[in-house]
């Protein structure tokens, strides 16, 4: 059976179902971090930011933990300015240090080099920007409107940062919205210290953070492909994905990459997928059904 062959009902079934299973996930369940690199995320302003920029290619609790490690390799404060006054070539040879034996099996050498060379370059054009525009400080960065933001906004001030494209300010934005997370505790936190209440109005405006995950178990549990798609034909789907959210949870979709990202990453693999005990076998996974 088809996406396309799927009468409404079906879908809206599908979609309770889905509701269902993913009220008992939270963020807490995408990875867990040392007690003492999240408490540095909460506590540095900067380190979610580098954090952020990392996160892609590589394993995320690797690219959350960097800052922490990175900090503890410097002998000045870990700011802004400093980590830009390093220079890009030391920040590269910094990162290279951390990701030795953490890379992906699946990333070539020309891959990681191109990885190493991409993020460093973010890092440092990212940490001019906070140290030229925002006085060295990324919590200036919510200042504006006393703290109060609508998710569009706040999509918008992500996205002026370097290495942080749709992706990724998608999923800081739905972080900002649940009011989870080390990096909205943090700046909540230090902004009311200083008389501003940070709040973030429109959680029905999220979107999907959509990646390959994402778009993976989408596709299999509606029967729309078998294997990850292309980044083009991903992308096609997109408007489906983000409308299948607001069909599951209209009050916050972006809530729905939760479990696709869980699943995807634990059981959902590219080859010799783990249906027997993936929690969305039973929506029913028109893939599970298939094998």
């Amino acid at each position: 059976m088809s996406f396309r062959n799927l009468k409404f009902e079906e879908i809206k079934r599908r979609a309770e179902k889905f509701r269902e299973i993913a009220q008992s996930y939270s963020l807490n369940q995408e990875f867990h971090l040392d007690p003492e690199v999240e408490k540095f995320l909460r506590e540095n302003s900067l380190a979610p930011i580098i954090a952020t920029i990392c996160d892609q290619q590589i394993k995320a609790e690797d690219a959350w933990t960097f800052p922490y490690w990175l900090s503890n390799q410097l002998d000045v404060d870990f700011s802004a300015e400093n980590i830009y006054n390093l220079g890009k070539k030391k920040i590269k040879d910094l990162l290279r240090t951390f990701m030795k034996g953490k890379w992906p099996s699946r990333m070539s050498e020309k891959d990681r080099e191109r990885y190493l060379e991409k993020i460093s370059g973010y890092i440092m054009e990212a940490c001019r920007i906070i140290k030229d525009d925002y006085f060295n400080n990324p919590d200036n960065m919510f200042k504006f409107n006393n703290g109060k933001f609508t998710v569009p906004e706040l999509y918008f001030i992500l996205r002026a940062i370097p290495g942080i494209g749709p992706k990724k300010a998608s999923m800081i934005v739905r972080d900002f919205a649940e009011a989870e997370e080390p990096w909205y505790k943090g700046v909540k936190e230090r902004l009311k210290e200083k008389g501003i209440e940070l709040k973030i109005e429109g959680k029905y405006l999220s979107d999907v953070p959509v990646d390959v995950h994402v778009a993976k178990v989408f596709g299999r549990i509606l029967g729309l492909f078998k294997n990850t798609p292309s980044r083009n034909r991903f992308l096609y789907y997109w408007p489906d994905i983000q409308n299948f959210a607001k069909v599951v949870f209209p009050d916050f979709p972006g809530r729905l990459d939760y479990v696709l990202w869980i699943v995807g990453r634990e059981y959902c693999h590219e080859h010799q997928p783990n249906c027997n005990e993936c929690p969305l076998k039973d929506i029913p996974c028109e893939y599970a059904r298939r094998i």
